[in-house]
């Protein structure tokens, strides 16, 4: 090439990380060129010896010789990759390298491209010290999110979530936004990082940036993907119909049954022919050979087809700039009928008044369409769906089983509309002094409708079809007024203050329409007033939040770090004399490789020593709780009069172990906040300009002044109110590393990982030494979850099982009578008695005991990136390691064709018998680890500018769920939610995907 003879250059630039970096200048001469969202560029240049200039804020320049290339990759590196990042933590934000708090950063990048109902789910093995269980694969299922163990009994222990500076709300279910929208989640840990938020902070905080505006020529990005989903494990049902057959009239013979009256004889029974076992194999010589074999599972489940959308585009002049995007999401269930539909808008907008004020807008609008629920494929094989005259088949008249007939009958539907505005303005009085003032508004509302016919489930049937329509809406309303110092003193000293009040309005109404006895199922619940019987109630709810806060960041000679910080919250949950608490912390840090002694300890890029202590409250509790209630209740009155409804003081809830129904509604005007006092020792290690870091963190909270409802005396006319009652403790241990093993311009591999621990632990309850939570379950009578002093929450309580009774006499020795005591029964065992010592007989006063723990002894993950040129390769790997799990589902086909019979005399599985009563026992207690292969994505990057006017061009694969490692009941997802109850959730699938970014 002749020397003055120009050439196109382009490549991308990541960082040492291997990540595309946005908005990197490169120069080239007079030419300059700015990277997109893919970090790819594409440049002119003048002569066979030109050099590429790239810089970023923040980030060490490169000078790279073009030497008669026409593709050079470039890597940004430098200490300031990491310490210099700005990170949000809450009316401002801070330089990672002077973090004194425990907080956590993702990049929005870092989250996986697969399909995804809520952010929640997408952080989940993430982040050191955040569980996040998903407990559910229905489509628009939320999770549940905590950070460093549950703190509160009966008020919330979900962290809350900041998106933009706007308070939304807990965590749990973020369907509002956008993945692609995420700029950076950062994780508040500790009290000193949290105790900005003073009452909200009790349990962490989620802050999520979006995208933000930026100067320059639109830039247009768009992003697919598409995703093919299956059944990750096949359910354990009966694969042959005999074999059911049989077990069923094995199971109604050891119940009592008379051999005449057994199900499979070949009779008619309720109008339907059961088949006999001779029949059922072939071997009666009068019939023929049984022919339906319906396969359920191929019937209620399907390979569902998943669609994901983003457009955006931003830009702008240096005055004004703007970015907004849009998202359509459509999700199908693995279950037919199961659908889920997502439309997204995002607005930002910044606008420059003059050189001293700014002002800007976010908006953001999400619609969702939810449809369909749970089904059961468990159905018996030898019935068909249909019978001979096209109606769906029942075994009898109270048979509301057949799922398909649930399917395509019964209407379950919900619709949302969220609506979520920021307007802001900046006035900056001085370099080091400016003021911020923020309105936003969020706006929610939901519409369920359902409609149950007569024929196909029970609550139809009993009520001559079932109808409702539910409404739901919310309007927060959050004012925020802060003032800004930041200054630098002779180079020595540098302080940064916030200081500001806060106002937050919530107002939720609800309506709820019901409707029974219909003449018919046509207009399903379209026309309510056509029911005979008629329930029409509704709720308003309203709450207030006043507060002030302040935070002082001070760091002298840029090695010796102070952070204080105080919030007076104010809260109208509360009485009169107990609105107001006062939440402080603190914190200090040291860089030690700053210091002089360090100088010749060079491979050091970070060393910091961290210490934080404060205080954080909690008012996680619905509102009125102070004051005395009045409620209403139906009742049946006989057939004339039918169902009556009843006004007085209480509130009516559910019903206890013995099935009496409790009443609440008695106010306590002394009620408080709940307050948590934790500390935090951290160390922060980076080596080799943060080639390789760490972080290590170890904390303790203490939470007392419990909110919580107390049972009280009957004498009241009440059955519980709620107090501050009682303690709980969270301590553990937290580690995070990162490794870029080779970082050179073509070749990347990075690994990285996170691990932590929590013990929790009830210290006290006042005068109770065991409380009862959860929902009573009727397959033993019993509620499983119990709150016991000395244990750790959602603690098992039951019986000890030691195997199978092999005898009668084995089990009158146990300690058993009547039907309990027979050969092939669970053997529960005499523990104790009236004088501590076991006494012969099996009594729930002394038997029972703490049977299982659903806390996991530990939570890990690990990742690994590769990238070579323009192909990249990720995986991620996430376990959960001795947890407990009380599996309701424990007596699967495969375990009941192990079950005990004289000529099988198992130890593991009791005899078939269908009048047996469960107790709740460790018989059901099941171990939940389990290593999961969580993703795996393989992407290429083509060369930019190969097509005229796209930029950029992506593609790539990805799987989810792909494998899981577990000895937990086969054909059930370990992962059961916070409970430790494997209720037999809806089942999550493995997603295969494939997606495309192109950039314009």
């Amino acid at each position: 090439m002749a020397v003055g003879q120009s050439r196109q250059v382009s490549g991308v630039v990541r960082d040492s990380e291997g990540r595309p970096l946005a908005g990197v200048t490169v120069k080239a001469g007079g030419q300059t060129a700015t990277t997109d969202q893919a970090g790819t560029y594409r440049i002119t240049v003048e002569g066979a010896t030109a050099a590429l200039t790239f810089t970023s804020v923040g980030l060490q320049p490169l000078d790279v010789a073009v030497n008669n290339r026409e593709e050079i990759n470039a890597v940004l590196t430098g200490t300031a990759v990491d310490l210099d990042d700005v990170v949000v933590v809450g009316y401002g934000g801070v330089k990672k390298s002077d973090l004194t708090g425990s907080v956590a950063t993702l990049k929005g990048s870092d989250l996986n491209r697969t399909p995804a109902s809520s952010v929640d789910q997408l952080l989940q093995g993430k982040i050191p010290g955040v569980q996040v269980a998903i407990s559910s694969g229905q489509p628009g299922a939320g999770a549940t999110v905590r950070i460093r163990g549950n703190s509160s009994l009966s008020g919330s222990n979900a962290p809350l979530v900041v998106v933009d500076g706007f308070p939304w709300g807990d965590a749990g279910d973020l369907k509002q936004i956008n993945p692609d929208d995420i700029e950076s989640i950062e994780v508040l840990k500790d009290a000193s990082s949290a105790a900005i938020y003073g009452s909200r902070g009790a349990n962490g905080v989620i802050m999520v940036t979006t995208k933000k505006a930026r100067a320059g020529t639109p830039r247009i990005t768009l992003n697919t993907l598409h995703t093919l989903s299956s059944l990750s494990v096949k359910p354990d049902l009966w694969r042959d119909g005999i074999e059911e057959a049989v077990y069923a009239n094995e199971a109604a013979r050891n119940g009592g049954t008379p051999l005449s009256q057994l199900p499979y004889l070949g009779e008619v029974r309720s109008g339907v022919y059961f088949p006999s076992i001779a029949e059922l194999r072939g071997l009666d010589p009068n019939k023929p050979q049984w022919s339906t074999n319906t396969d359920w599972v191929n019937l209620v489940y399907r390979n569902p087809f998943s669609q994901n959308y983003t457009l955006g585009i931003d830009g702008g002049s240096d005055n004004t700039k703007y970015s907004m995007s849009g998202n359509y999401y459509k999700e199908e269930g693995l279950a037919i009928k199961n659908a889920y539909d997502k439309y997204t808008g995002r607005l930002n907008l910044d606008q420059k008044v003059n050189h001293a004020i700014s002002a800007g807008t976010n908006i953001i609008l999400t619609y969702t369409n939810n449809t369909g629920q749970n089904l059961s494929a468990g159905r018996s094989r030898i019935f068909p769906v249909y019978d001979e005259n096209g109606n769906y088949f029942r075994t009898s008249a109270m048979d509301f089983g057949n799922p398909i007939a649930i399917a395509n009958e019964v209407l379950n539907k919900s619709k949302t509309i969220d609506v979520l505005g920021t307007l802001f303005f900046n006035v900056k009085f001085t370099e080091w002094l400016q003021f911020r003032t923020q309105l936003s508004t969020k706006f929610g509302n939901a519409v369920g409708d359902v409609y149950e016919p007569a024929s196909v489930t029970f609550r139809g049937y009993e009520n001559t079809g079932y109808g409702a329509t539910n409404n739901f809406n919310n309007n927060e309303l959050v004012n925020e007024n802060y003032l800004t110092l930041d200054k630098t003193f002779h180079d020595i000293h540098r302080l940064n203050v916030v200081g500001g009040f806060s106002l937050q309005n919530s107002k939720t109404r609800t309506s709820n329409l019901m409707g029974m006895n219909f003449v018919n199922d046509n207009l399903q619940n379209e026309n309510l007033n056509s029911a005979k019987t008629k329930v029409i109630s509704n709720g308003l709810s309203a709450s207030t939040l006043h507060s002030w806060f302040g935070r002082a960041n001070y760091a002298l000679l840029d090695k010796y770090l102070v952070t204080v910080t105080g919030r007076a919250d104010g809260s109208t949950k509360f009485g009169d004399n107990n609105k107001w608490a006062f939440f402080p912390s603190a914190a200090i840090a040291w860089k030690l490789n700053e210091e002089s002694f360090m100088s010749d300890i060079s491979f050091f890029s970070e060393l910091k020593m961290r210490a934080s202590y404060g205080l954080t409250g909690n008012q996680g509790i619905s509102p009125y709780q102070t004051l005395d209630r009045f409620g209403s209740e139906r009742y049946y009155v006989g057939a004339q009069n039918g169902f009556m409804t009843g006004f007085g003081p209480g509130l009516a809830g559910a019903n206890n172990e013995q099935g009496l129904t409790i009443v609440g509604g008695l106010g306590n005007k002394s009620l408080k906040w709940e307050t948590t006092t934790s500390y935090d020792i951290g160390l922060d290690i980076g080596l080799m300009d943060q080639r390789f870091t760490v972080t290590l963190d170890y904390y303790n909270k203490h939470t007392k002044d419990l909110l919580r409802t107390r049972t009280i005396a009957p004498s009241s006319g009440f059955d519980q109110q709620w107090v501050n009652d009682g303690e709980i403790s969270n301590r553990g241990f937290e580690l995070g590393f990162n490794a870029h093993i080779i970082q050179q311009d073509d070749l990347f591999w990075s690994v990285g990982g996170n691990f932590a621990l929590n013990r929790n632990k009830v210290i006290a309850m006042g005068e109770s030494d065991r409380v009862v939570t959860g929902s009573l379950i009727e397959m033993v009578r019993q509620n499983i979850n119990h709150f016991i002093i000395g244990q750790p929450m959602y603690a098992f309580y039951g019986y000890r099982a030691n195997g199978i009774i092999q005898s009668l006499e084995d089990g009158i020795e146990a300690g058993l009578t009547g039907a309990e005591a027979l050969p092939g029964e669970i053997k529960y065992m005499d523990i104790s008695g009236v004088n501590g010592e076991p006494d012969g007989t099996i009594d729930p006063t002394y038997d029972r005991m703490v049977i299982g723990d659903p806390t996991p002894n530990f939570i890990y993950s690990f990742n690994t990136s590769l990238s070579y040129k323009r192909i990249d390769l990720s995986a991620q790997f996430y376990g959960v390691y001795g947890n407990d799990i009380f599996d309701l589902q424990k007596m699967t086909p495969s375990r009941q064709i192990q079950r005990w019979t004289p000529d099988n005399p198992s130890n593991l599985y009791p005899r078939a018998n269908n009048t047996r009563g469960y107790k709740a026992s460790d018989f059901f207690v099941e171990d939940g680890s389990f290593l999961r292969l969580q993703n795996l994505t393989v992407g290429y990057n083509f060369r930019p500018g190969l097509v005229r006017g796209i930029s950029t061009i992506r593609v790539y694969a990805s799987g989810n769920n792909l494998a899981t490692f577990t000895k937990f009941n086969r054909g059930f997802d370990p992962e059961v939610g916070i409970d430790g109850i494997n209720w037999g959730n809806y089942p999550r699938p493995r997603a295969y995907s494939f997606g495309l970014t192109v950039g314009f």
